[in-house]
């Protein structure tokens, strides 16, 4: 392994070593920022803390230190690779290792974003300023969607080499050449264009969602419907059809060249695995809510419930407020995982039948 490879290797080891260091500063600083019940002279008092919390940029600072340090490393690593073919066993470990931590660092991203959207819901009533929740809540919900969404086009969309013709051979480029009339489909804007958005629109939407099911949260007194999850849901949904639909229209346009282009693959294979994970998740929602619904029956304004009381808490107001969005929530799954899949393998099933 050269000097080169080395260095893609020890690259996110040292975003990796440098990222612990600002994690260790951001738990030190959250010791100043802690939340909780206090025994004061009234009795037990609670505290929410400060809505900008120093941790929750300095969390983001590290997990941005490793995902740009893994970055560098993977565009060396894949230059390096590509330049020396996949028989070199060691320039296939560096891409591989720079690949995992690029990998990491997004995975990171997607958590931080995750853990501060559902750390705001845990007030417990505290009041909130709209400065603050910009700056405590939406702000770092954003930067971090920016730095998974640049990661990730970096790692895929925008690199320089092309793994198509680093396997295939001088000669497949070659006939993709004389096919196309380009030596690469992959410079193509149009599908350039169709692959950022295949990558980016599922990764901004949910983003979308999430403040915006946390503007409802703050408009509805620290409550949030079951029909407003049907809308943050819907949001969700409608980014990874879309970003479906892209994706397969980057790979309809490449392969129709003859060609090869990993990162069409890789945006069809994220919005599929998205759609699972989205359907499990939502089904999961509907079932859970659904029973929720059905409790609510037997404790709404009554302590001790018998089958007369329960009968008649079954009013409209429960059927359409309480319990009809947990179905939608299970409707709306059905549809985007059908569009999804359709989307995916709908025009190859129909070019197989011909």
């Amino acid at each position: 392994m050269n000097n080169k490879m080395r260095g893609a290797v020890l690259l996110p080891l040292i975003g990796l070593n440098l990222g612990w260091f600002v994690f260790m500063s951001a738990a030190f600083a959250g010791l100043f920022e802690s939340d909780g019940y206090y025994s004061g002279p009234m009795g037990d008092v609670y505290n929410m803390g400060t809505e900008i919390r120093l941790s929750t940029y300095l969390f983001l600072g590290g997990i941005a230190l490793f995902s740009v340090l893994a970055s560098i490393a993977h565009r060396r690593a894949d230059h390096l690779y590509h330049s020396a073919g996949a028989h070199d066993l060691a320039a296939r470990a560096a891409f591989r290792f720079a690949t995992l931590a690029v990998i990491v660092g997004l995975v990171s991203g997607a958590i931080f974003a995750i853990s501060v959207f559902l750390g705001s819901f845990s007030n417990y009533g505290g009041t909130t300023t709209p400065l603050g929740r910009f700056l405590g809540v939406y702000l770092p919900i954003l930067l971090a969607t920016v730095l998974v969404v640049l990661v990730l086009l970096r790692a895929t969309v925008f690199r320089k080499t092309a793994p198509s013709a680093a396997r295939a051979g001088a000669v497949h480029a070659a006939s993709v050449h004389a096919t196309t009339g380009n030596s690469e489909v992959a410079t193509d804007p149009e599908v350039k264009k169709a692959l950022a958005l295949g990558l980016s629109l599922p990764i901004v939407t949910t983003a979308f969602a999430m403040i915006l099911g946390l503007m409802f949260w703050d408009l509805q007194n620290r409550d949030l419907s079951s029909w407003t999850w049907v809308i943050i849901q819907s949001v969700i949904a409608f980014g990874i059809i879309a970003g479906t639909s892209y994706s397969a229209k980057a790979v309809k346009a490449v392969v129709g060249a003859h060609g090869s282009v990993s990162g069409a693959i890789g945006a069809a294979n994220l919005n599929f695995v998205l759609s699972i994970i989205f359907g499990a998740i939502v089904t999961l929602m509907s079932f859970t809510m659904g029973f929720s619904a059905m409790s609510e029956l037997k404790w709404r304004s009554v302590i001790t419930p018998t089958p007369k009381t329960i009968l008649n808490n079954v009013d409209a107001n429960w059927l359409f407020v309480d319990l009809a969005p947990t179905y939608v929530l299970l409707v709306l799954v059905s549809v985007a995982v059908f569009f999804s899949l359709t989307a995916r393998h709908g025009k190859a099933a129909k070019a197989e039948a011909k």
